[in-house]
């Protein structure tokens, strides 16, 4: 009975040895780089001449050495579609304006299909200066382009939601 004692006692220091030498280590955070994230409405006029009502929310993330990864959900209410995207390139211009550009995991909208690259941009207004809005582009298809190839030139204000930009 002694030996199991003197066993059990020998093992529980070593393990105490091992607990209180063994340095704690820290979780690894990934440094972060550019984010972008947003939700509203907008209006767009289509080719007829007609007000589209649109809602949206996006959010992307990228880390220090520009690998991006987010979702934006395009809806268009007034003809009843929905594109939703997989983000996986951000570029902040400057502190207010991101492009981005990923590829479309869900779509009934004809103009938008499935597996396609989708461009959109989008802005967050700055107040000083001079107060202006925040604007969204809708997603656009850019053959052989992602969010370095430029950006869409619809940009469209934002109703009802906000848009944040960081660096």
């Amino acid at each position: 009975m002694k030996r199991r004692s003197t066993f059990l006692l020998l093992v529980l220091l070593i393990l105490a040895v091992i607990v209180a030498t063994t340095s704690t280590s820290q979780a690894i955070v990934p440094e972060h780089g550019p984010s972008a994230s947003g939700s509203g409405n907008f209006n767009l006029r289509n080719q007829f001449g007609n007000t589209e009502v649109w809602s949206f929310s996006f959010e992307a993330l990228s880390n220090k050495n520009g690998q991006a990864h987010g979702q934006a959900q395009f809806d268009d209410l007034t003809a009843q579609t929905q594109v939703i995207m997989r983000i996986n390139c951000l570029s902040v211009e400057d502190s207010a304006f991101a492009v981005m550009s990923g590829r479309v995991l869900h779509s009934n909208d004809p103009d938008r299909p499935k597996g396609e690259v989708a461009v959109f941009a989008a802005s967050d207004g700055e107040l000083l200066p001079t107060p202006s809005f925040d604007t969204i582009t809708p997603p656009f298809s850019f053959p052989g382009h992602d969010c370095h190839g430029g950006q869409p030139l619809t940009i469209l204000p934002v109703e009802n939601g906000d848009i944040e930009i960081l660096p």
